[in-house]
């Protein structure tokens, strides 16, 4: 099952930092951070990993997973993203082997996921921690 948590837990809200970042855990049980995008907003990141995302009750879910073009070009997968919220690049690993290490890891990690739910368990929700002041 593909997992995921968010960096932003530890970053203010009223900041306006908001929920920028995201790790997704892949098979190896290597986490991977993410930039979070809408997929109207996605720049073409050439060679990079994407996430597409469903965003529902504050539960993410991977719907697939790719690489932009070494030319840079969107992939259709983020274009026609009609059934994703959002699109998790991640800008670490962008040509080459590394890129392709990454893609694996997440992607065998996506395709042990177990069938999707009606209803999230309850221990699946999200905690919201708040920055306090020392």
């Amino acid at each position: 099952m593909m997992q995921g948590y968010s960096l932003t837990a530890t970053l203010p809200e009223d900041l306006g930092l908001g929920e920028r970042f995201w790790y997704w855990r892949g098979a190896s049980g290597q986490a991977y951070i993410h930039s979070i995008y809408t997929p109207d907003l996605c720049p073409p990141v050439a060679g990079a990993v994407f996430v597409v995302v469903r965003k529902a009750g504050g539960v993410r879910t991977a719907l697939s997973i790719g690489r932009f073009g070494a030319d840079g070009l969107r992939p259709g997968a983020i274009s026609t993203a009609a059934a994703g919220d959002e699109v998790h690049v991640h800008l670490l690993a962008r040509d080459g082997e590394p890129a392709e290490r990454v893609l694996r890891d997440l992607a065998a990690s996506l395709d042990n996921a177990p069938p999707p739910r009606s209803e999230p368990r309850p221990w699946q929700k999200p905690v919201q921690l708040e920055l306090l002041a020392a």
